[in-house]
């Protein structure tokens, strides 16, 4: 009997050996911005994120430089092992900001549908405790053979593997980077500890090279190289101008 396991997420993972040179200026930075982005725009159970409060260009601050060099690098690794053909692609980082979780915060599921690619580095965790974990969901559930059947009612399988797991959780380790497909649905569960726990996160586009030779941008976003920005003056005109009336009145089908 054989059974073969095909499809398989694909979460990249290193430990950094420098990550401890960084460790002291990261957070004294990331305090700082945290310290100088205003009041918090979330509930006091979520953990402050730099994307919504404005603190999402880490990659452009030269005090992370190191780990904006190491992203970009192990992002290499991770996409040649896929297959990913490296000479028909570029790599571009979107954006990156911080996050901070004090005791009893947590991130909500969500997915980076902006990105194609997605990492986390821990800068500090809790010495002991659980700091939360950052977990995946299996959002396909391709043996899955009956909707719901691992649901707390019906409690269909007596042991959970890799063919029917319905999440899959990621202990945070200080100094460790993550990547990850950034459309996988993910979660970060509450840190319960008295200490704070930081990362940084990244998100990253994929887009075609200008020259492609004989393979052409279809299943790829084209080169930015090649797009136009719409002319600011049009936009401004229409803007200062009348709305369209548009016409709500229904109409037999």
């Amino acid at each position: 009997m054989a059974i073969d396991a095909w499809f398989p997420l694909a979460i990249y993972y290193e430990d950094l050996p420098e990550h401890g040179q960084y460790k002291a200026v990261y957070i004294e930075r990331i305090k700082q911005l945290r310290a100088g982005s205003g009041e918090k725009r979330t509930s006091e159970t979520a953990s402050w994120t730099g994307d919504v409060h404005k603190v999402d260009g880490i990659h452009n601050d030269p005090v992370f430089a190191w780990l904006t060099q190491q992203i970009e690098r192990h992002v290499l690794l991770y996409l040649k092992t896929l297959g990913h053909d490296l000479d028909k692609i570029e790599l571009y980082i979107q954006r990156s900001w911080p996050v901070i979780a004090n005791k009893g915060q947590w991130v909500s599921r969500h997915a980076h549908h902006n990105a194609n690619l997605s990492a986390v580095y821990y800068v500090s965790i809790p010495k002991e405790g659980d700091a939360g974990q950052t977990r995946f969901f299996n959002d396909k559930k391709s043996n899955e053979l009956s909707n719901g059947i691992d649901s707390n009612m019906t409690e269909g399988y007596s042991e959970y593997n890799a063919f029917n797991y319905t999440h899959v959780n990621y202990y945070p380790t200080e100094g460790r980077l993550l990547l990850f497909p950034a459309k996988q649905p993910h979660d970060v569960l509450a840190n319960q500890t008295d200490e704070e726990r930081i990362s940084i996160s990244y998100d990253i586009i994929i887009t075609a090279r200008q020259n492609m030779g004989q393979a052409t941008p279809e299943f790829l976003m084209p080169s930015p190289e090649n797009w136009k920005k719409f002319d600011s003056r049009l936009r401004n005109t229409l803007l200062a101008g009348p709305r369209i009336d548009v016409d709500e009145t229904p109409r037999p089908v």
